[in-house]
């Protein structure tokens, strides 16, 4: 009898172990896909601490991604501030790929930092393109463009886009402006206002995407789509926007927007005639915007930020009104001050006249300016005024 139990617990051992590859741990889980970044960045050195700080926060694996950074042009420190910040996180990135460019700060024919003339659509394109041809050569899955004026607040942004398989598709920024990429250039139509407010939501095929937007280059169509040189049969202007959406026309590539969430924000588009320093205070309020809406703005920590020169705007004194227990409020007011560069007390002083502020005002554009301007027309009719 005992011999028979132990011929049978051998032949059951030997069964449970016949099949050697039954013992092997199960397989291990795919990686993301590879993904490149590609950064053209120019005078936005106002914006790029906080373009910076999103992308690192976005909640992907950076030995996944490859950044590759160009910089031309520029009459502020926007390549200093690139520079500073690619020599940090070239060590989490898979590989990254830096092209500044010095000199010249301007392009033939160009009028101001914000006007565009054709020379600088071409400049744009071809660096678009060399990104492109990075990230093909690099056998990339994925090319992300964004311009350095948009915040992806929303650290998800990627993969939300990456898991709707698309082509090309883009993220629906908010802005205070128009959103220019939404349902066509500059178009209208019933839609419009309705997705925008993100009362119709989803992904939706568009004529065209800009500034932020995703390339799946492992779709066979992708392989004819190119921003420079243009398609022999293109007439249209000469603009990197609508030549690419005339590229995905002709490839048959459909480009869609997606809203269905807060992915994050974009400056209002500059005009041809803006300062560098009109375009800072476009951005300013973006920021000051994004703290009520949220998510809200981050610069980067690993890039150096010169402290606010706040003034008292003419005024004696500003003060700024807060109930204690709305900490919350307090906190965003002060923090909205400080970029807005206005210099605030909470103290009670003898003065002539005093700016004060309650700790839910929403700061219009351009607020400083209006305010200054207002004074000296008071100033100049001798208004006699208590409260205003």
């Amino acid at each position: 009898m005992l011999l028979h139990f132990l011929l049978l617990g051998a032949f059951v051992f030997q069964a449970e172990c016949y099949f050697s590859e039954e013992k092997y741990p199960e397989e291990s889980k795919m990686q993301p896909p590879t993904v490149v970044i590609a950064i053209i960045a120019r005078n936005t050195a106002h914006s790029l601490p906080y373009y910076l700080g999103a992308l690192e926060r976005l909640n992907y694996p950076k030995d996944r991604i490859s950044v590759w950074a160009a910089t031309d042009h520029n009459s502020d420190n926007t390549t200093a501030i690139l520079k500073e910040w690619l020599t940090v996180m070239q060590k989490f990135y898979h590989y990254v790929e830096w092209r500044p460019m010095d000199k010249p700060t301007s392009y033939a024919g160009e009028l101001g930092p914000k006007h565009w003339p054709n020379s600088r659509y071409e400049y744009v394109m071809k660096l678009k393109q060399a990104a492109l041809n990075f990230a093909r050569k690099r056998w990339a899955d994925y090319i992300l463009y964004a311009d350095t004026d948009n915040i992806l607040t929303n650290p998800d942004t990627l993969n939300l886009m990456i898991a709707e398989n698309k082509s090309v598709i883009a993220p629906m920024l908010d802005s205070q402006g128009a959103v220019l990429q939404l349902l066509g250039y500059y178009r209208r139509t019933a839609e419009y206002f309705p997705t925008r407010h993100r009362h119709r939501t989803g992904c939706f095929p568009v004529p065209m995407v800009h500034s932020t937007m995703l390339l799946d280059l492992r779709k066979e169509g992708m392989k004819k789509l190119a921003f420079y040189p243009p398609h022999e049969d293109y007439s249209w202007p000469y603009d990197d926007i609508i030549v690419f959406a005339f590229s995905c026309r002709a490839a048959e590539v459909q480009s869609y927007l997606c809203n269905k969430q807060r992915y994050g924000y974009l400056n209002i588009p500059a005009k041809p005639h803006h300062t560098l320093e009109d375009d800072r205070l476009n951005f300013v309020h973006v920021q000051l915007e994004s703290m009520i809406d949220g998510p809200p703005m981050h610069p980067s920590r690993y890039v150096h930020m010169f402290p606010k020169q706040r003034d008292l705007m003419g005024f004696d004194e500003i003060y700024l009104i807060n109930l204690r227990r709305r900490s919350d409020r307090r906190d965003r007011m002060l923090f909205s001050l400080n970029e807005l560069e206005i210099d605030v007390k909470m103290v009670d002083m003898q003065m002539d006249k005093a700016l004060v502020f309650e700790d839910d005002v929403r700061f219009q554009a351009n607020f400083k300016r209006r305010v200054l301007r207002l004074m000296e027309e008071v100033e100049q009719v001798e208004l006699d005024w208590d409260i205003m």
